[in-house]
């Protein structure tokens, strides 16, 4: 008698997990996965085109595109041009790093990139003299005048701030002056 309860026990345990899984697998048949087009953004309003990159960046796909949606959100700031796109660019970058699809040090350059005058191009630890080659000058020379464009689609065209945009010019001659009039006392 105790044999037979123990098996009936069993059995309606069996059952029960075998009900359970077999709830599990049809319930995941049904479920559609909705695949994310990971479109990049358009039209002529900032708002919406960032709207837009939130939510697909909010998918894990789209993530791997931060970069061609950063790039298109600038264009579409050239189109929608104000000083608030600094502020709106800063949220931006700041949901970016809390959501973990950037981290912190590639916010902060995302955004010094485009929207500040000090060039980040030459780091902290520079060392002029190592770095005097002409081959490796003129990477230096070639890193800085695309930042300098960059400064140039950020600062002056998606935010008319011409002023920070002369002040970075400015600050990318001297640099130039500087590393060249260094290069030369190093060669020396």
């Amino acid at each position: 008698m105790i044999k037979l309860r123990k098996k009936i026990y069993f059995s309606k345990k069996a059952f029960f997990v075998i009900a359970v899984l077999g709830l599990l697998i049809s319930s995941c048949g049904n479920r559609k996965y909705v695949v994310p087009n990971c479109t990049l953004p358009s039209g002529v309003n900032i708002e919406e085109a960032l709207a837009h990159s939130r939510e697909d960046l909010g998918h894990l796909q789209c993530e791997t595109m931060f970069d061609s949606y950063y790039r298109r959100l600038i264009e579409v700031a050239k189109r929608d041009p104000g000083m608030e796109n600094k502020r709106r660019f800063s949220e931006f970058l700041e949901w970016a790093n809390d959501e973990g699809i950037i981290d912190k040090i590639q916010a902060r350059s995302y955004y010094n990139r485009y929207f500040n005058t000090t060039f980040i191009s030459l780091t902290d630890d520079f060392n002029v003299c190592s770095s005097c080659s002409e081959t490796t000058q003129k990477e230096i020379e070639i890193q800085l005048e695309e930042e300098l464009r960059q400064k140039e689609e950020g600062l002056l065209r998606a935010c008319r701030d011409k002023n920070a945009y002369y002040a970075a010019a400015d600050q990318y001659n001297s640099i130039l002056l500087l590393l060249d009039a260094t290069c030369t006392a190093c060669r020396n």
